[in-house]
Parts: structure tokens; sequence; C-alpha cells
């Protein structure tokens, strides 16, 4: 039975409210905030969640990671081209495949004053390792065997074997030996990045000051403030009338070619290597079966959904890693819509189509407030619902999903993998012991020859033999269909015309707000 289809090519309703609001409003105080500091000493970022913990030892979300950029060093730091490249270690060398010592930087100082030393990195790596602690990023270090503070500058991590990620990994913020284990650090953690900070206030905002000794130049705007506005209408308001300076990846699509009309901004947009997924909880009865994730990958539309409400600022996924990448799997299965396919395997599942309006079963799609996921979602159910699948779309406040995901409380849902680098990320999503807290496996995926894979990718350190190795990975993981691959977006950067400095990077990265200010003619 065919149910009622989609209508596409025209703006969603609540970007229409939207315009309607930014004509109504004008310069009227829709969305006012008085500054709190003089024109041109503030740069002020919308985000359109809350990060969910400024804990580096404990963050795992994008919103909580990109704030964690200008506030903590970290050994190292990942450049433009995905390779590591120095923060706080100004150098470091290999003795052999399985000792790394790093050498850091003499001036480094945390927001308290106090140096940063070899004892600071011991106790941060340390307590991500002790089990006790529950840390999300253990397993990217379980091959350390120890770790030796040669002096108060350098820092020696031996290895139980070859790890050919362990640079990559060490993008971890160094937190304060004496303030880590205080309880209130959470709520407000000390970095030695170039912006301290000030106060947070939950689900508001996050207020900073420039480190005015920071030993790379102290950054030459002295406030940083990220505003947490979850709805995308108030962020377009405050983008209009400059009490926001600077949005990335966190507009509705159809909004961005009128804002590069606005004579006050300016939009720049590049690759992206992100990564949207539909998530399957592969505990559940019906999502466990193969046919079920088949039919579903066929059922859904991606290019159409890329045409209409990505507006064409995204490019259609075959998984996590983008076609640049080094071990890029170009031969994979794809699942290209196909209804009448889909609806045939749904009947071999053991599901067929009933009499009358009665779907042939229910699911529950979950996602957050932001108001492209829910039309994402609107879609998704019209396009499911066209091979016999009803869909009930749950949206709810980030910290609430992001929760709800990481405990397994989910059959569907969609998410974004940001920042992607080393094909190691396949360890830390898909190994079968890196369900959540000890990994990011969070649709509780087991296959022993992924496991296998994984593992070995870790222990090869030629490039070339990586490759091979994390290809076969993507053949089975295309195979299997724990993730339905949806796109890569764009990454799209509308800020004030008057910021100069920024970096527009393929991972989204903040890093360069600390070198970003304002020219005012």
């Amino acid at each position: 039975m065919r149910r009622s289809g989609y209508i596409w090519g025209r703006p969603g309703l609540p970007f229409l409210f939207a315009l309607l609001l930014i004509a109504v409003c004008g310069l009227a105080a829709c969305s006012s905030r008085k500054p709190l500091h003089p024109p041109g000493t503030e740069i002020v970022v919308a985000l359109e969640a809350a990060p969910t913990n400024l804990d580096p030892r404990l963050s795992t979300d994008a919103y909580s990671e990109r704030v964690g950029q200008v506030l903590f060093r970290k050994l190292v730091r990942i450049g433009r081209s995905g390779e590591p490249v120095a923060d706080l270690a100004t150098s470091w060398e290999t003795p052999s495949p399985t000792v790394y010592r790093f050498h850091l930087d003499p001036r480094a100082r945390f927001h308290d004053g106090t140096p940063v030393t070899a004892r600071d990195v011991n106790y941060t790596f340390r307590w991500i390792l002790n089990p006790d602690n529950k840390s999300p990023h253990r397993t990217a270090y379980e091959q350390v065997t120890d770790i030796v503070v040669e002096d108060d500058h350098t820092i020696r991590f031996e290895l139980s074997h070859p790890h050919a990620p362990f640079l990559v990994n060490m993008v971890r913020g160094i937190v304060p030996a004496h303030l880590g284990d205080d309880p209130a650090y959470r709520d407000h953690p000390v970095g030695s990045g170039p912006y301290r900070l000030l106060e947070y206030v939950p689900g508001v905002a996050i207020r900073m000051e420039a480190v005015a000794d920071y030993p790379q130049g102290a950054p030459p705007t002295r406030w940083l403030t990220f505003r947490i506005l979850p709805e995308d209408t108030v962020r377009l308001l405050a983008l209009k009338k400059g009490e926001v300076h600077l949005v990335m990846s966190a507009l509705p699509p159809d909004s961005i070619d009128l804002l590069a009309r606005e004579p006050n901004l300016v939009v720049e947009r590049g690759p992206g290597t992100n990564y949207n997924y539909l998530g399957f909880n592969l505990t559940d009865p019906l999502l466990s079966r193969l046919l079920v994730r088949q039919a579903i990958a066929l059922a859904i539309d991606r290019q159409s959904i890329v045409d209409s409400l990505y507006r064409n600022q995204a490019t259609l996924a075959t998984g996590l890693l983008t076609p640049e990448h080094w071990a890029y799997a170009a031969d994979v299965e794809t699942w290209n819509h196909d209804p009448e396919r889909a609806r045939k395997l749904l009947d071999a599942a053991g599901f067929p189509d009933p009499p009358g309006p009665e779907p042939r079963f229910r699911l529950a799609y979950k996602t957050s407030q932001n108001e492209l996921t829910r039309r994402i979602g609107e879609v998704l159910q019209q396009q499911l619902a066209e091979v016999g699948i009803a869909v009930s779309v749950r949206s709810y406040e980030w910290g609430t999903f992001y929760g709800d995901i990481k405990s397994g409380n989910f059959q569907l849902y969609t998410l974004s993998w940001v920042g992607i680098a080393d094909p190691d990320m396949y360890y830390f999503a898909f190994h079968s012991t890196s369900a959540p807290p000890e990994g990011a496996n969070r649709g509780r995926y087991v296959n022993p020859e992924v496991d296998r894979l994984v593992e070995a990718g870790r222990l090869a350190t030629n490039r070339d033999e990586r490759a091979v190795i994390y290809r076969d990975v993507q053949r089975i993981l295309a195979r299997d269909l724990p993730y339905v691959s949806l796109w890569h977006p764009q990454v799209v950067v509308v800020r004030d015309r008057r910021l100069s400095g920024f970096e527009l990077t393929p991972r989204g990265d903040y890093d360069s707000l600390a070198r970003t200010r304002f020219i005012v003619p």
C-alpha cells in the first residue's frame, strides 16, 4: 500500500516564519541583548546546543570539544591536513616504535598561574586510564603500559605494542593535577589555552577572557562569548542585528543565500569531513534484522534531502570517511533509493504489508530540538511510510537526547561525527568493547571480523597497509549497516564582515578564534 508522499522544493514553514519575524522585528528587540563589553572587544559565537561536559577527560559531543579548543592546550593538535602538529609539546621523538617522548613548552601556564608540567600530563592520562573514572577515551590509550616523568618538561609514554593512531589520539586537553580531583572542576574547568573561563551559565552562555601572557601571543580580542541559542529564528535575528558575530554550520541551509546579501555579513563555505548518519539500536528485535535495516536504507531518498533541505550544501556519504581521505574505500556497497526493493525485503523479513492503513510495524526516531534535524525526521517519516513503516518523531533538549543515545535508549536516531582525522575512529565507533561508557558503539554492533580488523589497523604502522585494512572495514560496515550513511555537510560560516582571522577548516575547528579580531574601518 502506498503512503502519502512529501512535498519538495520549498522552504519549510519554520524558516518562512523566521523570515517573517525578521521582517516584522527589523531592528527592534526581538532577541535584544545589551553588550557586556565595548564594541570590537568581544566576539560572540552562537551555538545551537549547550556542551554536555567541558572536562576534556569526559567530553565527547561536538559542542564540548569545540569550546575546549580555546580553553585547553593538548600535547598535539590536528592541523588542516589532518596530521598532528605541535601544541603544548613543542617537539617529540620516537626512540622505538613503542616509545614516545614529548618536550613541553616551558612557558605554558594554567589559567590560575601555575606552570604546566609533565606531572600534569601524567595525571591527565592516568586519570583517563583508570577504569573507575569511566572516561569514554580510555580505550584510545589502553596500549600505554607506563608514563614516565623525566623532568618538568619531558614526559615519556611506553606502549605494549606499536599503535599507529597514538599521536593523533593525543589531542586531549591537559588538566591541572592540583585541581582535577575537585568535584567543582567539571563546572568551572581551568585549562591552559588562549582563553580562560569566566562564567558558564548552563543553557545560556559561556564567557571567557583572553590570556594576556599566553605563550603564543595574547588573542587580539579580549572577550569571547558562546551564546547557546537553540532556536534557528533567534540565531538568525541575533546574527542579523549584530548581537552574534559568527555562526558555524548551525543555520538553516535555505537561509544562507539570503544572509549572504546582508551588507554586514560574510558567508564562507568549504568541503567538510563531518559525517551524518542514521543510527540503529541493534539490540532491538526489529532492527537487529539485516533485511529490515537494508529496507530502511533503500527507502531513504538521500539525494532529495540534500537537494531540498540542505540546498545542495552536502555530498552523499558512503561511510565515515570522505573520498579525499587516504583510507577511503570507493567500492563499498551502496543503498540508493529503491522503495520497491525495500518493500520486497520487508516481505522477505516476515513483515508483509497489511490491508488498510495499518503499517507493517512502528519505530521511534529520536532527535534533538535542532530545526533541521526535526525536518529531516519528518522527511524520513514520510519516506519510510512509503514502504509501510510507521515512524514517530520525538525531539528532545540536546542533553536529554544525547544521554538517551549513549545509554541505548532509542530505536532510530541521527547524529554527526565531527573532525574525523584518523580511521581509528572505526574502533571507537564499532568495536564490540566500545559500547558506552567505554566508547561510542551506541548501537551495540558486534562483528568479530570488524573487531579483528580495527585491532590490526592500530598495530600496522605503514599507511598503505592501514589503508587496505580500513577499506575492508568499510566494505563490511556497508554490508552490515549498523549505520545508514547519509551525507557530508559543507562547513558554512556566516560571520560579521568586520571579523578577520577566522579560518574555515574541513573539520569545523574553533582554534582560530584565538587569532580573530575586529577590523573597524
